[in-house]
């Protein structure tokens, strides 16, 4: 059962979800991958898909960023490797049922220098785990 598309600040799943994708942003933004992996459910089935790629699993997709990001054994970006900070617009939220969301945003990686920053839009579903809402799917484009 999929509801009505929910825009609403007052909506307590929509603050939820926008609370969890800031707070992931927040922590790209600040070269800290492993605060940024907590918006993701820790699960094998979870799945993130981009125009190059599918990663199945919490861990691979831990890995797959840890190796784009240049990530130290700390879970912190290299000092050599500047990380492009970070803004997700979240545009809408609709609920599939009481335990899934579906998001949808796009997204801008800045750029430190004269080349373009990279933006995107990404949809995401969203699974309410025991630890709260979590990224079961992720697909990036």
């Amino acid at each position: 059962m999929v509801t009505a598309r929910r825009n609403d600040a007052d909506d307590a799943v929509y603050q939820e979800i926008r609370r969890v994708l800031e707070q992931s942003a927040t922590n790209w933004s600040a070269g800290n991958l492993e605060g940024f992996m907590e918006c993701y459910e820790d699960s094998p089935d979870t799945v993130y898909l981009s125009a190059a790629q599918v990663v199945y699993g919490y861990r691979s997709i831990h890995d797959m960023y840890a190796q784009r990001l240049g990530m130290t054994g700390e879970g912190r970006a290299s000092p050599a490797q500047p990380i492009q900070p970070l803004t997700m617009t979240l545009l809408q939220i609709t609920r599939m049922g009481p335990e899934h969301a579906l998001a949808i945003g796009r997204y801008a990686l800045a750029s430190a220098d004269s080349v373009a920053p990279r933006a995107g839009i990404w949809s995401l579903v969203l699974h309410n785990t025991a630890c709260g809402w979590r990224i079961c799917a992720d697909h990036t484009s």
